[in-house]
């Protein structure tokens, strides 16, 4: 009998200019990352908006994170406006390990 099992990645490092992420009771299975937490967009960083073409993220924007089922939902504010926009958990995860999202806690 086959047993899939869930392939675990390294904890990512947090950003060297922050104190390193401590562990939250509440934390997701698969990223081993806290339910929520803030981050930072060091590098290009897209998303796609509905059926429309890749957008970026602004670079240096600091954003909150919110582990979702499959996904991972990214908000900030933008001229005094919310913005929300979901990353699939494998792409927010590509762009945390080659160093264009930094974990801050």
């Amino acid at each position: 009998m086959f047993r899939w099992q869930a392939q675990r990645r390294p904890r990512p490092r947090p950003a060297t200019q922050e104190e390193p992420m401590t562990t939250i009771p509440e934390t997701d299975a698969i990223t081993q990352l806290p339910e929520r937490f803030q981050a930072r967009i060091e590098g290009r960083v897209q998303h796609r908006v509905g059926d429309g073409p890749l957008d970026d993220i602004p670079q240096g924007q600091e954003v909150q994170v919110d582990v979702a089922l499959a996904s991972m939902v990214v908000s900030w504010t933008s001229e005094g406006q919310p913005v929300t926009v979901t990353l699939a958990r494998e792409e927010f995860m590509y762009y945390v390990d080659e160093g264009s999202i930094a974990i801050l806690r």
